[in-house]
């Protein structure tokens, strides 16, 4: 039986960490500083989702606000594959900024890569009570193969307004190889 963390070949992993008292704001301000484009997700090539989130307190539905002895830093990442080569390429690909990251949070191995970072964030791991996968059975790459061939064919599309059936399906063969 597949556990709740999983829908179709992808897996969903969540991590709570509590955060030191004091090291908060740095943790905030580094993370506000990653830049999009260079995201460091971007060395994990079988990630679809992820992102940090610093859990500050629970409010309940009447607005009053449960203060926790600390505040949590909640990682999550919907990526294809398997659980343990997927924390075994984090843990090694994203060494530098785990320090930045993990390092302010209690427990947090020194240094903050490899086997023992990868004990630590399994150590932290919260089960999902549902996940449902966007994509399927689809894997990252066959996603992004997906939207190049949506574009090529908006492009196509674009060009080709107006064109000659002959012209058109001329045009169609090159471009696509049928």
């Amino acid at each position: 039986m597949k556990s709740s963390n999983e829908s179709g070949q992808a897996y969903a992993f969540m991590a709570m960490t509590p955060i030191v008292n004091g090291q908060e704001a740095p943790l905030r301000s580094y993370l506000e500083g990653l830049e999009q484009e260079h995201s460091p997700f971007a060395k994990l090539p079988r990630t679809h989702f992820a992102r940090w989130v610093i859990l500050e307190g629970f409010v309940e539905e009447d607005g009053h606000a449960d203060p926790l002895k600390s505040e949590y830093l909640i990682f999550t990442s919907n990526f294809d594959g398997d659980l343990n080569s997927y924390l075994d390429e984090l843990c090694d690909r994203l060494a530098p900024e785990a320090g930045q990251i993990w390092g302010r949070c209690y427990g947090c191995p020194e240094p903050a890569e490899g086997d023992a970072l990868k004990r630590y964030l399994l150590h932290n791991q919260q089960d999902t009570s549902l996940f449902f996968a966007a994509y399927g059975d689809a894997t990252v790459d066959r996603v992004r193969r997906s939207v190049d061939q949506r574009e090529r064919m908006i492009d196509f599309a674009t060009v080709s307004q107006g064109a000659p059936p002959d012209e058109l399906q001329r045009r169609f063969h090159e471009e696509f190889g049928e």
